[in-house]
């Protein structure tokens, strides 16, 4: 659990853009971590939400020319890992998916695709990230809610 009163959490709360990771350093740790997602590319990010574009046409569709639901799966559970090393300030590789629930809404086509995310909780152990995922002509294709997992970090180990 967070303790909202603690020296971290008000600093994280006075200035959240403060130690985030920017777009370059995410797209960096995409093309070292993650080269199947080339198609991705995060365009904003600050502590508290971030934009990633997706080439489409790059992407597995299923019959009918609509991206496949894995894909579109993929896409916001990539996009909220981003996020949450985004508000961590640094490379966290070991922070893991515990649980994604997603929508699908409309079917995205082959095109521009847009993944908004923005945190709903930042603690000490899981963060919840809230998705979306919209096509070429701004409609919702779908909407995730994707809690992770973080690692403890050595420094701040030992208090307890």
């Amino acid at each position: 659990m967070t303790d909202a009163g603690s020296p971290t959490a008000r600093a994280q709360a006075a200035s959240p853009g403060a130690g985030t990771l920017s777009p370059d350093e995410l797209n960096a740790l995409v093309q070292r971590q993650f080269p199947d997602y080339a198609a991705c590319h995060v365009t904003d990010a600050s502590g508290t939400h971030l934009l990633m574009e997706a080439d489409g046409a790059r992407l597995r569709t299923r019959p009918g020319g609509t991206i496949s639901g894995p894909e579109q799966a993929g896409l916001v559970d990539l996009a909220a890992f981003l996020l949450v090393n985004a508000r961590l300030g640094r490379p966290t590789p070991m922070a893991l998916t515990t649980s994604l629930q997603i929508s699908y809404l409309n079917r995205p086509r082959p095109g521009l695709l847009r993944t908004h995310a923005r945190m709903a909780k930042f603690g000490r152990r899981l963060c919840v990230v809230l998705a979306e995922l919209r096509d070429e002509a701004g409609d919702l294709a779908a909407s995730a809610t994707v809690t992770y997992s973080v690692p403890p970090t050595a420094a701040g180990q030992g208090t307890g």
